[in-house]
């Protein structure tokens, strides 16, 4: 059944019930790396104020994330907790008067702000930062535990350059036994982003995985939730953008901005914070409107460049509103940021580019019925079947824009780098998205630009819309120089027969 009927789960999109049966101050244990027990930190480390914006948060998962941190930093580290809740609905009244009463219990340095109206998570974080008092500010989702020795390894690299932002290590505690497993052995992965202006995982590149596994790395961008920043360079970088609504977007948007204005992003493996990972977002929005896709309309117009049209092809909006802009591009000449050009080749190598580097992009068409290759939305579903289909071209990009690679591969930017990808030879055999791996085999395609022909290497068929009509999964069928396997790409940039590459 839907997870929204599961006892526990409809509220918070984590077992609720099963977390207000632990401990609020429980021991976790050490989830640091042996190599990060050493010490040795500077003595005048800078001082936190740790934020915590909640709107509706369960009491007692709240209640272990400021326990977590008034047990695990060092005091004379800890300036203050500033607790904002985000005008909390009645029908959590935990959340009010007993909220205040556990608070009165642990001392001056935890404060509760509370807002008259809802103001979503960016403005609640402007309001928490003013409030509170410490040289660096910590903000964190207000679902999190903090392991032993997590403040000074970020504190530390504040220290040495107050322009660097750090974000720590972030565990998975798990959404349904509450567990918060050891992974100090594993490779850590850094931030990036697809087109639609999302924030994904990547993994370390070579020269970063020889640095070692608890060295600081250098991230493209932060996921949001969790990150420190020396409270000056915080206002001095423009705080958020405050015309940005509730939330979405707004960690791409100050990650552009500390990269493209001199600053540098880091994550600090030996910081390691837990964090709830919940399976749905439980929070709506006040009004109803989809606040990230206007989010990430008003970053594309301030700090992408040209690239602003790959966005657009890709996740579609041009010509929505997204507001004024005007202080924000001021703000960005003002700072005399690089271009986002620099931003892709100087941080963002692995960013994939729907350019002319590529053999073609754009719509797949079939001339014949007039039907593109299309996702079908699936991509939007992180747990469904991601098959592939065919819809009535519409020559809006979106779901029916794709690249056809240098390494061979017909790739879906939209969600994640997905590459089209088939495992069973057999004719008639559907296919579906999967991420892309660079390692050919089923991902593997050729274009024939004299018959228009899809093949898919491996199995030597071609892609066939014969007989389908929109919404129809598309097939592979033996290569028969048939108008149902002809395809158009909207731009080729090369005019030469592929297949002699790669047979």
């Amino acid at each position: 059944r839907s997870i929204k009927h599961v006892p526990g789960y409809g509220e918070h999109g984590y077992n609720s019930h099963l977390a207000e049966t632990i401990a609020v101050n429980r021991d976790i244990g050490d989830k640091r790396h042996p190599q990060c027990k050493n010490g040795g930190w500077p003595t005048d480390l800078p001082r936190a104020s740790i934020i915590f914006c909640f709107h509706n948060e369960n009491l007692i998962v709240l209640l272990r994330s400021i326990y977590s941190v008034l047990m695990r930093t060092p005091p004379e580290l800890l300036a203050d907790i500033i607790v904002v809740d985000d005008s909390s609905t009645e029908k959590h009244p935990d959340i009010k008067e007993p909220l205040d009463e556990m608070v009165a219990l642990m001392g001056g340095k935890v404060k509760v702000l509370r807002l008259d109206q809802r103001s979503g998570l960016i403005k609640a974080r402007m309001a928490g930062a003013a409030y509170s008092t410490g040289e660096v500010l910590v903000f964190f989702d207000a679902h999190i535990e903090c392991s032993h020795g997590w403040a000074e390894p970020m504190m530390e690299r504040i220290y040495h350059d107050p322009s660097t932002v750090v974000c720590p290590c972030i565990d998975i505690i798990k959404h349904d036994t509450m567990e918060y497993p050891n992974n100090a052995q594993q490779e850590i992965q850094k931030g990036g982003f697809h087109w639609g202006l999302i924030y994904k995982w990547i993994p370390l590149n070579a020269t970063q995985r020889a640095l070692g596994i608890t060295a600081p790395q250098a991230s493209a961008t932060m996921a949001g939730g969790l990150f420190g920043i020396a409270r000056d360079y915080f206002y001095q970088l423009g705080t958020y953008d405050e015309d940005m609504k509730i939330w979405g977007g707004e960690n791409l948007e100050i990650s552009f901005r500390i990269w493209m204005c001199g600053g540098r992003l880091e994550i600090v493996p030996c910081s390691r914070v837990g964090h709830l990972f919940r399976v749905k977002n439980p929070v709506s929005f006040p009004d109803g409107s989809d606040t990230v896709s206007r989010n990430t309309r008003r970053l594309a117009e301030v700090w992408l460049d040209d690239y602003k049209e790959y966005y657009y092809d890709i996740q579609g909006g041009k010509g929505r509103d997204f507001g004024d802009v005007s202080a924000r591009k001021h703000l960005r000449d003002r700072l005399q940021c690089k271009d986002f050009k620099w931003f892709v080749n100087s941080v963002y190598r692995e960013l994939v580019v729907p350019d002319d580097s590529n053999y073609a992009l754009g719509s797949v068409r079939n001339p014949t019925s007039n039907l593109c290759l299309d996702d079908l939305q699936k991509l939007d579903d992180d747990k469904g079947d991601k098959k592939v289909g065919v819809y009535w071209c519409h020559g809006q990009g979106g779901s029916q824009f794709f690249i056809f690679s240098k390494d061979y591969e017909l790739v879906a930017l939209r969600k994640n780098d997905y590459c089209l990808d088939n495992s069973n030879y057999a004719p008639g055999a559907t296919l579906e998205w999967y991420p892309c791996h660079k390692m050919g085999g089923n991902q593997l395609w050729t274009f024939k630009t004299q018959t228009k022909e899809l093949i898919h290497v491996p199995s030597n068929n071609c892609l066939d819309a014969r007989g389908l009509k929109a919404k129809d999964l598309v097939k592979l069928n033996p290569c028969d120089g048939s108008l149902g396997q002809q395809w158009e790409f909207s731009k080729v940039y090369s005019k030469e027969t592929l297949w002699k590459k790669v047979k």
